[in-house]
């Protein structure tokens, strides 16, 4: 498997007028070939375009390469405007794609050699900390892009990767509700490891609340006022920053635990997400911050970085049958479920848990949850400890010593 990273970075150019005369040279021949082609009936292809520019670009000290990107770059414009029925595209961003053969990558100095127009070379030092360089000191480089955007020189260099998965050993169900995700993770003998991570909804929904009650204050006029308008957006920033913070810690810190554990990844498929998004305008507002999706972006990221094998099936009713008889749960207090039939209790994300596991069609994992689970009260012990419950079982009424290393973050809001 191939993993793709681009890294993007500063650069402060030694002859910044050699590179600025590069890019806008590369920009107007890019929209000469457009120019020459536009009209034409049939796109060319790359083959037809080396033809008919090859040795005219290649005498105005353009490399072989440069020339290779300039076809690609103008058909790709060309072929994207007209599927869209556009007008005829003009090109004003000053940017060019270097192929890995015509530049000189050294991370450890963080210094760039780029050839340009005549086979001149110009050296380029990269400004970022040093810790962003060194994840990518035994990837292999590829194609870089140079940008100017009027005051800076900015790098996009892309990096890949070769990945290998492991062989399963468990597999980890992630349930995701509003404010907390929840993650089981069983083998073929028992499980292994609970968990449950907060989601700053409620401090993301403060935000939008703020937002919402300046809105109602100044309906008509908090689109002219700069101060209200500054105000909102700076809410807005706040509330982009908690979720994709939130998404990003706990989905390195699930895939961490998913590669310790040797473990495949089962998640729910919520492709039709929005469907009942108008239930009541207070569900409407939780749902429009869930970012489920943000949230599996991330982890199926994480996932194809590591070398994890990751599933999505059906979430369809996974908290209201039962993990063992497939019965019908009703709720005995909060979020605790009991089953009619057999009797089994257990708290409704780590149900959910089970019924995605038993979804998944695994083999060498057993589908069906233990006897008796964790209770509730039991699941709010203090964190990083083993637990020992006592609990009854329904049937036989004789206790059962149920002893498992259960790790729950339980996040209270004051």
């Amino acid at each position: 498997m191939k993993v793709v990273e681009t890294l993007k970075v500063m650069g402060l150019p030694e002859e910044g007028d050699e590179i600025l005369n590069f890019l806008k040279t590369f920009r107007d021949y890019t929209q000469y070939i457009i120019d020459q082609v536009w009209n034409e009936e049939n796109i060319p292809s790359v083959k037809t375009l080396h033809r008919r520019f090859y040795y005219e670009l290649r005498s105005k000290g353009f490399r072989a390469h440069h020339v290779k990107q300039i076809y690609y770059h103008a058909r790709s414009v060309v072929e994207a405007v007209k599927k869209s029925n556009g007008s005829k595209p003009v090109l004003r961003k000053l940017t060019a794609r270097i192929d890995k053969y015509d530049y000189k990558l050294d991370l450890e100095n963080q210094e760039l050699i780029v050839k340009v127009l005549g086979g001149r070379e110009v050296k380029i030092k990269l400004v970022a900390p040093k810790e962003r360089f060194i994840k990518y000191k035994n990837w292999n480089n590829y194609e870089l892009i140079i940008k100017y955007d009027g005051s800076r020189f900015w790098i996009c260099i892309e990096f890949r990767r070769e990945v290998e998965q492991y062989n399963v050993k468990s597999v980890l169900a992630i349930d995701v509700n509003f404010d907390n995700v929840t993650i089981l993770i069983k083998n073929s003998r028992r499980v292994v490891k609970v968990r449950r991570f907060s989601f700053p909804l409620r401090k993301a929904l403060s935000h939008r609340i703020w937002i919402e009650r300046v809105q109602k204050r100044y309906p008509k006029r908090w689109k002219y006022i700069k101060g209200i308008r500054e105000a909102i957006r700076k809410h807005g920033r706040k509330i982009r920053n908690i979720i994709n913070d939130s998404c990003h810690k706990i989905a390195e810190e699930i895939t961490s635990i998913a590669l310790k554990h040797r473990s495949l990844i089962v998640v729910e498929n919520l492709k039709n997400l929005r469907i009942n998004d108008k239930k009541n305008s207070k569900f409407s507002k939780k749902l429009s911050l869930w970012s489920y999706r943000k949230l599996l972006s991330y982890i199926e990221y994480e996932c194809m970085e590591k070398g994890i094998s990751l599933v999505k099936v059906n979430p369809r009713k996974t908290s209201k049958l039962c993990p063992r008889c497939n019965g019908k749960l009703t709720s005995i207090k909060g979020r605790i479920l009991r089953c009619s039939k057999c009797g089994f209790i257990g708290d409704r994300d780590v149900i959910a848990c089970f019924n995605l596991i038993s979804r998944c069609g695994v083999l060498g994992v057993t589908l069906k949850a233990p006897n008796q689970m964790q209770s509730q009260e039991g699941m709010k012990e203090n964190q990083y400890e083993g637990m020992k419950t006592v609990i009854k079982c329904h049937k036989t009424r004789t206790p059962i010593r149920l002893i498992c290393s259960i790790t729950i973050l339980i996040y209270s809001y004051h």
